[in-house]
């Protein structure tokens, strides 16, 4: 008898392995599609409370929902308006703090040039003889590896970026209009879901969503600020970058605090080269530790090893794309298979006073 019911379970965690990897595989190899469609079914939970405030006020269902897309799209578009210059001038200075931060690791290239002089001397022994015969196709990798793209195939991408773009604007929309029938329908084929519990799931996603972007709004201003303070190039790109790397936990900080350093490296001397780093570290040790427990609530707080394993798969699987859904993803996942029973934590009652 144990043998087997060892033999059912084996067996039901090797489908669930094998549905996960052809789930993944598809993920992959039908991104074009799937990315933007799943996209704006997140971003539809994080709307549709503010689409159902609006139809309270005795606006209809479709006006609703198309305008809360309209300023999504207008708040999208701001974003990538103002961020845009701010984004061309810092890669336009690119090649100069490279060429900065080369100079400023120039003593360390020298201490190991002895190493690199006898390892070039035991390449050339070595290849001597295929020297002659592998220059030719050499020199055509080389040549096909420094190619410039030209307009023609920047111009290539467009066509497959305006079709994400419909694919993504026309399923969010056609969401927030449809999403209680999707809901209706989709408990008749799993009668463990009810609808109520998934408009509450999505309005818990919502709240999370929302609460996050006022963090980070608010960090990225600290950001901002700190690092106007500190002297530091580009400021508002910094509390920009902030702003948005954020919604990627762990990663997001990661990355800024890293690309800091090496600012802060380029830019100043002696202990001062890593003041930025350790001033982004700073808030974000006040944002994570007291700001975020505070807004969010220990109710909403996720499992770190799920957050950061969601946003590896995403991440892998989707790249920046995968990274914004990753968090709403689980959320919603969390909320739905708890059954909405860990909405609250029980707090102990208080004990008697003593006489």
């Amino acid at each position: 008898m144990e043998k087997t019911v060892t033999s059912a379970r084996a067996t039901a965690v090797a489908s669930i392995i094998i549905v996960v990897i052809l789930l993944a595989v598809v993920l992959d190899h039908a991104q074009v599609l799937i990315a933007p469609v799943l996209t704006a079914i997140v971003l539809g939970l994080v709307l549709a409370p503010f689409v159902d405030f609006v139809e309270r006020r005795g606006i209809p269902n479709s006006a609703a929902a198309l305008l809360i897309l309209a300023f999504f799209l207008f708040f999208a578009g701001a974003i990538f308006y103002f961020a845009e210059p701010i984004v061309n001038r810092a890669i336009s200075n690119g090649p100069m703090i490279w060429a900065e931060l080369r100079s400023s690791v120039e003593g360390l290239r020298n201490t190991v040039e002895d190493v690199q002089q006898i390892q070039e001397t035991m390449n050339e022994a070595l290849t001597d003889g295929e020297a002659a015969e592998g220059a030719a196709p050499a020199e055509a990798e080389n040549e096909a590896v420094m190619r410039i793209p030209s307009i023609f195939d920047v111009l290539s991408y467009g066509p497959a970026i305006l079709g994400g773009i419909l694919i993504f604007v026309g399923t969010l929309y056609f969401f927030l209009t449809t999403r209680r029938d999707v809901y209706a329908r989709t408990c008749r084929l799993i009668p463990s879901l009810t609808e109520t519990l998934l408009i509450e799931a999505e309005a818990r996603v919502s709240r999370y969503f929302l609460a996050i972007t006022m963090i980070n709004a608010g960090f990225g201003a600290a950001v901002m600020v700190a690092m106007s303070a500190l002297g530091v190039p580009q400021p508002i790109m910094w509390g920009l970058a902030t702003f948005l790397l954020n919604f990627m936990l762990y990663l997001g900080p990661g990355l800024i605090t890293v690309a800091l350093l090496v600012v802060g490296i380029v830019t100043f001397d002696g202990f001062w080269a890593v003041m930025p780093a350790l001033a982004f570290i700073s808030l974000n040790m006040v944002e994570s530790q007291f700001v975020t427990p505070t807004f969010v609530g220990r109710h909403m707080a996720l499992n770190p090893l799920m957050v950061f394993l969601s946003l590896v798969f995403w991440l892998w699987l989707w790249g920046p794309i995968g990274g914004l859904v990753a968090i709403p993803i689980v959320v919603w996942i969390r909320y739905i298979v708890s059954d909405g029973k860990d909405d609250e934590i029980p707090i102990p009652a208080p004990l008697p006073p003593e006489d």
